[in-house]
C-alpha cells in the first residue's frame, strides 16, 4: 500500500505523512523510549538532556534565520551563523556518545571518546560529504529507512521471525522497483500548496542532495516533473510513510502502546492536535515545531540504533 500511494502521489504522501503522522509518531515513540530508559544504563534523564540540548542547538539557529536574521549582519546574526555551522557537530557527537553508552565502561575511555569526537567534529566539518551525511541524511533517510531496516532485522533475528525477514525484504525491494517501473511524467500535476510546502521549508534538499550524493545529477535544484525527481520523491514518500505506519503497527511486537497511561495518552493527544492546528494556521510554524520533535526523537533513538547494529554482529 505504501509503495502504491508513493507511486501515484509522490509529493502529497510525503507532505501529509510528515505533517499528520509524523508528530504522533514522535510523541508516542519518545514516551516509549522514556519508559525503556532510552535503552541506556546511565539514567533516562542523562540521555534526555543530551537529546534536548542537541535538538535545541540545531533548531534555534533555524528559527532565528526563518523569522529574524535573513538580512541582518549584526553580531547576533554572526553568532547564530556559527551555531548553525556547528549544528552538524552536535548530531555527530550525540551519535558517538550513543555508541559509547553501549560499548564503554571505564571513565578514562569516556574522556578519550569525548575528546576524539570533538576533534573529529571539528576536523570533518570542512568536508561536504560529512555535512550532507550528518546534516541531511542521518535525521532523514538514514533514520527513516536505514535504521528502520536495522531495527526490523534486529527484531526478526531476535524473535526468529520469518515474517519479519519478509518485511525487511519487501522494504528493500519496493524502492528498487521505483527505479524499474514506467513513469509517465505527464500524469503528475501537483497543487501549489504541496510544492510550496516542499520548497519553502527546504524539504526539497533531501532529493537534491540524494541525487547529487548518488551521482545522478549536479544537485543544484529540484524540478518537480522530471523523471529523476519523481522517482526520488516516490522513494522518499515511501520510506516516510512506511516508517510511520511500521511504528504504529508494532503494538504486537514491542508493545509501545502499553507504556501509555491515561494521563500520557491525553497529553499526547492534545499536543498532537495542537501541532495539527499549527500546521493549519501556518504550515511553516507547524513544520518548525514538528521538526524540533523530529530531531529530538532521532537523537533519543540513537542508543537503540546502536543496539540494533551491535546485535547484528553478535552470535545468536
Amino acid at each position: 500500500m505504501c509503495g502504491v500511494l508513493a507511486y501515484f502521489f509522490p509529493l502529497e504522501v510525503f507532505i501529509l505523512a510528515f505533517a499528520i503522522l509524523g508528530p504522533l509518531h514522535y510523541l508516542t515513540e519518545i514516551n516509549w523510549l522514556n519508559t525503556n530508559n532510552y535503552f541506556t544504563k546511565h539514567g533516562n534523564k542523562t540521555w534526555l538532556l543530551i537529546g534536548l540540548a542537541t535538538s535545541v542547538f540545531i533548531i534555534v539557529p533555524r528559527l532565528y534565520f526563518e523569522f529574524f536574521g535573513r538580512n541582518n549582519t549584526d553580531l547576533v546574526t554572526q553568532l547564530f551563523l556559527k551555531l548553525r555551522y556547528w549544528s552538524n557537530g552536535a548530531t555527530f557527537i550525540s551519535l558517538t556518545l550513543a555508541f559509547g553508552l553501549q560499548l564503554i565502561k571505564k571513565r578514562r575511555d569516556w574522556y578519550i571518546l569525548i575528546a576524539l569526537s570533538l576533534f573529529a567534529a571539528y576536523f570533518l566539518n570542512q568536508f561536504e560529504t560529512y555535512t550532507v551525511i550528518v546534516g541531511v541524511f542521518i535525521p532523514t533517510i538514514i533514520h527513516v529507512y536505514v535504521f528502520t531496516l536495522l531495527f526490523m532485522l534486529y527484531g526478526a533475528r531476535k524473535n526468529k521471525s520469518n515474517a519479519g525477514y519478509i518485511s525487511v525484504a519487501l522494504a528493500i525491494t519496493i524502492p528498487i522497483l521505483f527505479t524499474l517501473v514506467h513513469v509517465d511524467t505527464s500524469n503528475y500535476q501537483f497543487d501549489d500548496f504541496f510544492k510550496s510546502a516542499l520548497t519553502d521549508n527546504r524539504l526539497d534538499s533531501i532529493p537534491v542532495f540524494l541525487s547529487k550524493f548518488l551521482g545522478l545529477s549536479d544537485g543544484t535544484s529540484f524540478l518537480f516533473y522530471e523523471d529523476l525527481e519523481l522517482r526520488l520523491m516516490m522513494f522518499i514518500s515511501f520510506i516516510y510513510l512506511y516508517h510511520y505506519l511500521n511504528w504504529f503497527s508494532k503494538t504486537t511486537t514491542i508493545f509501545w502502546h502499553k507504556s501509555l497511561t491515561l494521563k500520557r495518552s491525553l497529553f499526547i493527544a492534545v499536543f498532537w492536535l495542537f501541532l495539527l492546528f499549527l500546521f493549519y494556521l501556518d504550515f511553516k510554524i507547524g513544520f518548525l515545531a514538528a521538526l524540533f520533535l523530529s530531531f529530538l526523537h532521532v537523537i533519543l533513538e540513537f542508543p537503540l540504533n546502536v543496539i540494533s547494529i551491535k546485535s547484528l554482529f553478535q552470535k545468536q
